[in-house]
C-alpha cells in the first residue's frame, strides 16, 4: 500500500517535470523505510529488508533514467503502476 502511495507521488511529480530523475538509493530507503518489517526475529526482519530494498532500487534504475519525449514516459508509467501490483504479492 505505501509502495502504491509513493508511485502515485512520484508520478505526479513527473507530469509537472515531464521527466524522471530517480535516485535508486534514495528511492530504495524511503520504501524500505515506509514499509517495516512485521517480522519478530533479527534475521527475518533483516531478510524482509533486503529483499524489499534490492526489489525497489531494480525498479528505480529500470524505470530512473526515462527520456522527456512525454510519450516515452507516459508508457514506462504506465508500465510501473503496472508493477506495482507486482511487489505487494
Amino acid at each position: 500500500m505505501i509502495v502504491l502511495l509513493t508511485l502515485q507521488n512520484l508520478t505526479r511529480s513527473v507530469y509537472l517535470n515531464m521527466g524522471i530523475e530517480i535516485q535508486p538509493e534514495k528511492f530504495a530507503e524511503l520504501v524500505v523505510s515506509a514499509n517495516p518489517s512485521v517480522e519478530e526475529n533479527a534475521e527475518d526482519i533483516a531478510k524482509d529488508c533486503l529483499e524489499l530494498y534490492v526489489t525497489a532500487f531494480k525498479l528505480a534504475e529500470k524505470y530512473g533514467n526515462c527520456g522527456v519525449n512525454s510519450q516515452e514516459t507516459s508508457n514506462v508509467l504506465k508500465e510501473a503502476l503496472e508493477l506495482e501490483l507486482n511487489l505487494t504479492h
